[in-house]
C-alpha cells in the first residue's frame, strides 16, 4: 500500500542552521519555531516551505516548516542540497521595522516577535517565467533582469553537465 509519510529531516535542520547563520538574519531568533521533514512517498517537488496553520502550530509549536522530498534529496549532490535549503528558507518573510540602536545611535532592522504568526508570510519567487518568452522578447521584466543581473554575478554557476556528472557517478556507485 503507497502512502505518504513523514519523519524529522535533521540533516536538513543542520545544513538550515548553517544558511541561517550566513544568509538569512530575519531567521537568526527563529531557529526553534522552524520544522524539517523529510517526505516520503510519490512527489512531483523536491522541496516546500510552509507556514503552519493555527492547529499545525498547536500540535508541533513551529511556526514554519520545510518539507524536503526524499528520493530528490538522495539524487542530490551536496552543493545542490544546500541550494535546494536555501531556496525553501528565502521562502520564509517576516515584518520588520528600523529602530535607532541605543548602543550605536545607528538605524538597525529589528524583526517581529518569531512566535507570532502574524510575524510571517511566504515569499514568491522573484521570478516566474518561460525560457521560450526570454528568448523571443529578452529581459522585458524587471523581476527577469535582475534575475540575470545576478546569475552573471554568481561565483560559481552549477551546470547540467555538472548535475549529469553527479547522477552518473552516484548511478556508478549503486551498481
Amino acid at each position: 500500500m503507497a502512502g505518504v509519510y513523514f519523519k524529522e529531516a535533521t540533516e536538513v535542520k543542520e545544513i538550515a542552521e548553517k544558511l541561517i547563520d550566513k544568509y538569512h538574519p530575519h531567521l537568526q531568533d527563529a531557529k526553534d519555531v522552524i520544522g524539517y521533514y523529510f517526505r516520503e512517498g510519490s512527489s512531483d517537488w523536491a522541496g516546500k516551505a510552509k507556514k503552519c496553520t493555527a492547529f499545525e502550530r498547536y500540535v508541533t509549536g513551529n511556526m514554519l516548516f520545510v518539507f524536503i522530498n526524499a528520493e530528490a534529496w538522495e539524487r542530490m549532490s551536496y552543493e545542490q542540497r544546500l541550494a535546494l535549503v536555501d531556496h525553501e528558507l528565502c521562502h520564509f518573510s517576516r515584518k520588520s521595522f528600523s529602530d535607532i540602536d541605543p548602543k550605536t545611535g545607528q538605524w538597525v532592522e529589528k524583526y517581529e516577535p518569531a512566535d507570532q504568526p502574524d510575524s510571517w508570510s511566504i515569499r514568491e519567487h522573484d521570478v516566474e517565467e518561460f525560457s521560450d518568452v526570454i528568448k523571443r522578447h529578452g529581459l522585458w521584466d524587471t523581476g527577469i533582469e535582475k534575475f540575470a543581473a545576478a546569475v552573471r554575478e554568481a561565483d560559481y554557476q552549477m551546470s547540467l553537465d555538472d548535475i549529469e556528472r553527479e547522477e552518473n557517478r552516484v548511478l556508478r556507485a549503486v551498481k
